[in-house]
């Protein structure tokens, strides 16, 4: 399989859910291949147990349409709830109309029917890469790009490298009306160990100094905004 082409993926985190264990070690095998780490379910409440503690780490979600408990379909109205871009794969061995109208009030970015073949491993990569490539660049109103995936900023003719510090940062900016200082030290730092008031300060102060532009303002006592 051809891994350099999918390479971005490599520092993704699936969570992929499958009742039939048999499949289940077979997508898995061929998925680890792709992925830095799958966490596995097998029923839709082991899947909704593990997106609640790791939600933050999970970039994205496989998952079979009929499973004990909690099928595929409830599983991706429950996270929608808390996370409306989190892209959704849904399998099936079968076609049901129903269900395709429900994944598609769901935002599901595609639609995969059993059983799951090389090629279709390979379309599914494909629209996982348009998929993240398209939503990890931002454009500011002065139409200077952020690309989360690359770590940069180009202003002009000029691309500013971010550490992931920064870079998370300015996704937390993007993705949130206003990032407080409880975001900054669960996200950017350890929250059982939040930095010093200084210690912000001084990231704060370091990342208006390498990037020349007002994209952020401060809300005094609660953190930061996008100023777009």
């Amino acid at each position: 399989m051809n891994n350099e082409k999918y390479a971005l993926l490599k520092n993704k985190t699936l969570l992929y859910a499958e009742d039939d264990l048999e499949l289940q070690s077979e997508v898995e095998e061929i998925l680890n291949n792709f992925f830095k780490k799958i966490f596995i379910a097998s029923d839709g409440d082991e899947a909704l147990d593990i997106f609640i503690e790791h939600q933050n780490n999970i970039d994205l979600i496989i998952t079979d349409i009929t499973m004990p408990n909690t099928d595929g379909i409830a599983l991706s109205k429950y996270v929608r709830e808390y996370n409306k871009n989190l892209p959704i794969i849904i399998m099936s061995a079968y076609t049901n109309t129903d269900y395709l109208l429900d994944s598609i009030d769901l935002n599901i970015i595609t639609y995969i029917t059993k059983p799951f073949t090389t090629k279709k491993v390979f379309v599914l990569l494909d629209k996982l890469l348009d998929f993240f490539n398209l939503n990890n660049q931002f454009t500011f109103k002065d139409n200077s790009i952020f690309n989360f995936e690359l770590g940069t900023i180009i202003i002009g003719q000029e691309k500013i490298s971010l550490t992931n510090k920064e870079s998370n940062f300015i996704k937390l900016l993007i993705e949130n009306n206003i990032v407080t200082y409880d975001m900054m030290y669960e996200y950017l730092w350890d929250y059982d160990s939040p930095p010093t008031s200084n210690a912000v300060k001084s990231f704060i102060k370091k990342i208006k100094k390498k990037i020349p532009m007002d994209f952020f303002k401060n809300k005094q006592g609660i953190g930061y905004y996008l100023n777009q």
